[in-house]
């Protein structure tokens, strides 16, 4: 259950930083919301548990790995941005 939520909140977020603040518009729609659906993925599976989330159940939601994933997902946007920015110039 985490696993698809993580997915789902980042691929969100992509879609959010793609059409507000236009984040990776070179590279367009579909890398953003790919960028921070891996990113989510990458932080709620490797930096949560690096930094305590503890999962009572395997069906149970932790709200502290959401929020490091959520995080994760959003650095790696701003980084996805920042180098398709440099790249392109």
């Amino acid at each position: 259950m985490n696993i698809a939520l993580w997915i789902l909140c980042g691929a969100a977020i992509g879609w959010l930083g793609f059409a507000v603040f236009h984040a990776n518009a070179r590279s367009g729609l579909l890398t953003s919301v790919g960028i921070g659906a891996i990113g989510a993925l990458a932080g709620g599976m490797m930096i949560a548990p690096m930094l305590g989330a503890v999962i009572a159940s395997e069906n149970a939601i932790s709200p502290f790995s959401l929020v490091v994933a959520l995080a994760v997902a959003t650095a790696c946007l701003i980084i996805g941005n920042l180098l398709t920015s440099r790249v392109g110039r």
